[in-house]
């Protein structure tokens, strides 16, 4: 890290609850990354893949990750994360940068169904967003692959009331309603469009990816063309190789004028 500088700290959202962060880089870069993370997990991301990426652009950037309530170490329930609350954290996350840091440039980094938060918020004033592994563009479709992969997990689906998600990791993961509704309805093309009319976006997809199966990402080629690119990895590229790709990439975007 930069001179060492890390700051841990606590961000109040709109509900009173305290979000978890931590800001890390060089508090003399004209830059601030900020880290928005997938489903269920938190500030660094799965194998590890935002605290790798914030060491890397802790020269050039200052890097703040946070956890969405709910996750990781913030205030706040799991199973009452929707991607509305989500927003609101985010928006919380970016009203502190805004009024620490009035001069610097603002980026977003985010990943998996942090991506879909990122749409809905469409944040003004951000100077880069980067996209590392997006979700597929019909959410129909998700919503249905996504029960079954709880279910083959031995996790019991209720759309309803309380999904209980069995992660991986042999975390316990509780689902409210809310989330399946607004994740269903959730029109990822309109989203997208509006959000490039502002904003300078980029979307890496790794391929293969071992979470997300490979179907309908057409959306995102025919909005982005050239700033869509497909790139070697699985979901969090936990291969050495294709990670160091990922920030050479993303290295290329963040410094270009």
């Amino acid at each position: 890290m930069c001179g060492g500088f890390v700051k841990k700290l606590k961000i109040t959202n709109i509900f009173g609850e305290q979000l978890d962060a931590i800001i890390t880089g060089n508090p003399k870069a004209k830059a601030v990354n900020v880290y928005v993370h997938g489903f269920g997990t938190d500030k660094n991301e799965g194998f590890a893949s935002f605290l790798d990426l914030s060491k890397h652009f802790d020269k050039n950037f200052l890097n703040i990750r946070f956890d969405f309530s709910g996750y990781g170490k913030s205030g706040g329930k799991d199973y009452k994360f929707t991607f509305h609350k989500a927003v609101n954290d985010l928006q919380s996350v970016l009203v502190y940068v805004k009024n620490k840091w009035p001069k610097k440039r603002i980026n977003i980094i985010a990943h998996s169904l942090g991506t879909f938060v990122t749409l809905l918020l469409q944040p003004a004033g951000i100077y880069k967003t980067i996209f590392t592994a997006p979700v597929n563009a019909n959410t129909k479709y998700i919503s249905k692959w996504l029960e079954k992969r709880i279910k083959s997990k031995g996790g019991v689906v209720d759309k309803t009331g309380i999904t209980v998600y069995l992660r991986t990791s042999g975390a316990i993961q509780l689902i409210g309603s809310d989330f399946w509704h607004i994740l269903e309805n959730f029109n990822v093309e309109a989203y997208l469009k509006a959000y490039v009319l502002y904003n300078d976006l980029t979307v890496f997809k790794p391929v293969p990816d071992n979470v997300l199966p490979y179907k309908y990402f057409e959306t995102y080629k025919q909005v982005l063309g050239n700033k869509y690119m497909e790139i070697p990895g699985d979901h969090n590229y936990s291969n050495p190789k294709d990670r160091k790709n990922l920030i050479k990439l993303m290295e290329e975007v963040l410094l270009q004028q």
